[in-house]
């Protein structure tokens, strides 16, 4: 049975025109790079020819394979040169590109690579840099970042499909900074060639141009390190978003295991000091010493939706995902892995004890790595964590969607 099982849910992925999506490098994403730094300078280079284009798309010099080019801001505007003979004029914006990965590094920075091209645009004072690559390539730079490569392929095959359902729901986010997906966790991290990987290289060339919809429609796809054996509804580590269907709760356990149980943060102890927790929660007026932090109400999975805190002052109740994220931001990004968790006083602090790493909601990456070590396939994989969902091609329609924000 489960022979027969793995043969069907394999004959739908692959029935799927994947020949003709797997010569398609997919729709040009516009990604905003070294988006977490302030660069005022940067050098760029390649081991092929760059073109550099001004900002109304027209090529404005070719330069030598190697060369090192720097770009600064001044007075609103970017400033080019470099050792060879350069004539153009400071600008706004300016696009360079080559045959080859593009060579970006911040002053007192560290390098990076990048396909497709690389634009410098002046932002007051700074360099706004930004990297356009097809949705295929993008994703080779992130999912090396996301996942480790070492994961079975059906796991890596079912992370690249989320991932890249994911970049076509996000694209847009960040339209106001002229981009349209960022390089760090807020939207995917992302880090060009330069950890590139064989393994997951080959999980996007089999996946080629497949997503995950529902009712026809591409998912807000969002995922997650390990659940610790339950995952959470949308709404329960959001609060303020609407339900989704595909995003409720399951339960990830087989035999009485969490199937994340060898992550490193499948169970986990934290001990807070007081002060610094007080601190960090401070704006919801919360005060020290903290008597006790208690769930207050839990989604049908049993993780816990909010949290009552009582401190010196009284009681306040706080959503799980917004707790975690005020503790993580004030005292370090794995204060707190997850928000599922017990705590309890002890002297002068707070030991939280908890399960999981990460927002829990969609899919674990490591229960998707247990799941495919035991034979189950990609689309197994997705229809479990994302419930109701099937996977489908992108179609022209879906591609489109991706406006290109204005470069001025």
């Amino acid at each position: 049975m489960r022979h027969l099982r793995f043969l069907l849910a394999l004959s739908v992925l692959w029935a799927l025109p994947l020949g003709t999506a797997a010569s398609d490098p997919g729709p040009v994403i516009r990604v905003g790079i070294f988006s977490g730094q302030r660069v005022t300078a940067c050098s760029v280079t390649s081991r092929g020819p760059l073109t550099i284009e001004d900002q109304h798309g027209a090529s404005v010099a070719d330069l030598p394979a190697g060369t090192l080019l720097r770009a600064e801001a001044k007075d609103g505007l970017v400033s080019l040169s470099c050792q060879v003979p350069l004539s153009v004029a400071p600008q706004i914006r300016y696009a360079i590109s080559s045959p080859s990965p593009v060579e970006v590094c911040p002053e007192g920075g560290k390098a990076r690579a990048y396909r497709g091209s690389v634009a410098v645009q002046a932002a007051a004072d700074r360099l706004c840099l930004t990297n356009d690559a097809h949705l295929e390539d993008y994703l080779r730079g992130v999912l090396p970042a996301e996942i480790p490569a070492s994961f079975a392929p059906e796991a890596l095959r079912a992370q690249a499909i989320a991932a890249r359902t994911f970049a076509l729901v996000a694209a847009g986010r960040h339209a106001a900074q002229g981009y349209e997906l960022c390089d760090s966790y807020h939207c995917q991290v992302y880090l060009g060639v330069t950890d590139e990987d064989p393994r997951t290289d080959a999980a996007i060339r089999d996946t080629a141009g497949l997503i995950v919809t529902y009712q026809g429609q591409p998912i807000h796809a969002v995922y997650h390190d390990s659940c610790g054996g339950r995952t959470a509804a949308n709404e329960t580590a959001w609060s303020a978003s609407k339900p989704l269907p595909y995003l409720r709760p399951v339960s990830d356990t087989e035999g009485g295991k969490a199937l994340c149980g060898d992550s490193p943060n499948a169970a986990w102890t934290r001990q807070v000091p007081q002060a610094k927790l007080a601190a960090a929660l401070a704006r919801f007026s919360v005060t020290a010493p903290i008597a006790a932090v208690e769930p207050a109400t839990r989604d049908e999975n049993g993780r816990p939706r909010d949290f009552c805190v009582r401190g010196s002052q009284g009681e306040v109740t706080i959503a799980a995902g917004a707790l975690r994220e005020a503790v993580n931001l004030c005292l370090g990004p794995t204060a707190l892995p997850s928000a599922d968790f017990t705590a309890a006083p002890n002297g002068d602090a707070i030991v939280f004890a908890g399960r999981g790493s990460g927002h829990g909601v969609g899919l674990c990456q490591w229960g998707a790595n247990a799941m495919a070590r035991e034979g189950r396939t990609a689309a197994e994989i997705l229809s479990h964590y994302y419930t109701g969902t099937a996977i489908a091609p992108i179609t022209a329609e879906i591609a489109g969607r991706l406006a290109r924000p204005g470069t001025g």
